[in-house]
């Protein structure tokens, strides 16, 4: 599980709330670059451009797009494109989205030759690791060397989550889809608050609504970037009871 979690904030939310924050919108705290661009304007303004291309000139229209075939590369060249594929990745990379950029490739033989490159970049010890995450597959820092990749950073920790927040998540990663009803039963306490501090966090998403309870509620799920957070391929790959102890 990672320490690196977001601070808690919110209030409590009702549906219509809830399905917008379940969007996939921008990050949580994204920068105003706005300032940064005002010097640049009197420059920009001052050129003109025509909105139709000269006669006989080649537009973006024009151009076809090429898909190059990779079935006869050498391993050195396709490992090179495979991993700028997963550098550039910002979500784990599935096999179906290598096919489509690899064009005659096979998932088995996919699969197999990115074990094979987990398996390479674990013996040379090198300073990231392959790894299955959500259904696809991600180049990731290794944990030890964390301590130095945030002295680069340079910046404030996020606090971990807090214990009513564990909770409500683990009762709806184990029991989802699940209602936020469900989820006060078990826990005791209203979980409203609490519910959109883990929407806001990308762990948690409506997927839709119970249509055999009153009322239709909402009904709550976890998502690919609890997954990855926590280090898991699927929900499946979740700790089983048995393996908590009496």
């Amino acid at each position: 599980m990672s320490d690196d979690q977001r601070p808690l904030g919110g209030d409590d939310l009702d549906d219509d709330d809830a399905i917008d924050a379940s969007g996939d919108g921008g990050p949580i705290a994204a920068p105003d670059a706005a300032g940064d661009r005002q010097e640049h304007l009197p420059l920009v303004e001052t050129l003109t451009v025509s909105e139709d291309p000269p006669e006989g000139s080649i537009t973006a229209a024009d151009i076809p797009e090429i898909v190059p075939d990779t079935t006869d590369l050498p391993p050195a060249e396709l490992r090179a494109v495979i991993e700028a594929l997963l550098f550039v990745a910002v979500r784990p990379l599935s096999i179906e989205k290598l096919q489509n950029c690899l064009p005659g490739s096979s998932a088995g033989y996919l699969h197999g030759f990115l074990t094979g490159l987990a398996e390479r970049y674990d013996a040379e010890n090198r300073g990231w690791e392959l790894r299955r995450l959500a259904g696809g597959w991600q180049l990731l820092t290794r944990r030890v060397l964390h301590p130095w990749v945030r002295q680069l950073e340079r910046k404030e920790l996020p606090t971990k989550l807090t214990k009513g927040a564990l909770e409500t998540l683990a009762i709806v990663a184990y029991k989802q889809p699940i209602t936020r009803g469900e989820i006060e039963d078990i826990r005791g306490v209203q979980c409203g608050p609490v519910l959109r501090q883990l929407m806001d966090l990308k762990l948690v998403l409506v997927t839709g609504r119970n249509e055999d309870l009153l009322g239709r509620p909402l009904l709550y799920a976890t998502t690919d970037q609890f997954l990855g957070r926590f280090g898991l391929g699927a929900v499946t790959d979740l700790p089983k009871k048995h393996e908590f102890g009496a």
